[in-house]
């Protein structure tokens, strides 16, 4: 009975945190996020706005945002970081919360530079997707 109670944990913990991220693209709030990057930057925190929620060509469940702040190996063309489109792994996210008051909704951008309302090329299935 125990290891059916610690499994049904997690199954409701990993359901509540996909809905965290669905209610936030769906209403569009800036969020404080915690992410454990296996690069060379490690964890850090970032600020994000989610648009889009799937799963990637290797099948892992992802988030697609545009991240204001917080560490970055990747830079645009003119050689800086931020802001810019991320994709990040849902199992590499310690924790996300959306933002209160003021800060709480976008204010980047009304539409997204290069945002896709129909898809996203690096996911194979998409659950929702924001519109703008």
């Amino acid at each position: 009975m125990k290891l059916y109670n610690i499994i049904s944990d997690i199954i409701l913990e990993q359901a509540s945190f996909d809905n965290q991220i669905i209610d936030a693209i769906k209403n569009k709030h800036t969020c404080d996020m915690e992410y454990n990057d296996d690069s060379s930057i490690g964890p850090g925190k970032r600020v994000i706005e989610p648009v889009a929620l799937g799963y990637s060509k290797r099948n892992n469940k992802v988030l697609r945002a545009y991240q204001t702040s917080g560490p970055s190996l990747k830079v645009n063309e003119e050689g800086i970081p931020l802001p810019d489109w991320r994709l990040f792994r849902l199992d590499r996210i310690n924790s996300i919360k959306p933002k209160q008051g003021e800060d709480s909704l976008f204010k980047t951008f009304t539409e997204p530079p290069s945002f896709n309302p129909f898809g996203d090329k690096s996911m194979v299935r998409m659950l929702i997707n924001s519109k703008f």
